[in-house]
């Protein structure tokens, strides 16, 4: 019995497909969670395996053990401040305050009464940059967070 060439192609091809193997999706824990985390440690001496099964545990997410090294090497300090946004997963660095505040009043005043695009948003950002004489150079937009 022989088989056609098209009909090996495709199973050569369907098994081809089936091999590929892709990266794990890189999980990032929540603030609350991280401090979760550090409380439970402070309280359950392990080892690094076991924290990640409790995580996996808790919240059904796999994470590395070198995640939760970083995490624990910053445990008193987590343990010590006020979980401000407890969903929040990265912080980044505000380069100008006063001009974040005055992006984010413009935004509240006008997010019912216009469609704020990108475009929009960022030449308000220059028109504040200059009034607040914030030296050329010093702004880098990125809206990953939206």
């Amino acid at each position: 019995m022989m088989r056609s060439t098209r009909s090996m192609r495709s199973t050569r091809s369907s098994i081809n497909d089936s091999l590929i193997i892709m990266p794990p999706k890189k999980i990032t824990l929540t603030d609350i969670q991280k401090y979760e985390l550090c409380l439970h440690a402070q309280n359950n001496k392990k080892n690094r395996t076991q924290y990640v099964d409790w995580v996996e545990q808790k919240w059904g997410v796999r994470v590395n053990e070198s995640t939760i090294t970083r995490i624990l090497q910053s445990k008193d300090k987590r343990l010590t401040e006020e979980v401000t946004k407890p969903e929040a997963k990265r912080h980044k660095a505000v380069n100008v305050p006063e001009l974040e505040l005055a992006l984010k009043e413009f935004v509240l005043c006008y997010q019912n009464k216009t469609i704020l695009s990108d475009a929009i948003l960022i030449e308000k950002a220059k028109l504040l940059a200059n009034e607040l004489e914030v030296p050329q150079g010093t702004l880098q937009v990125s809206f990953s967070h939206f």
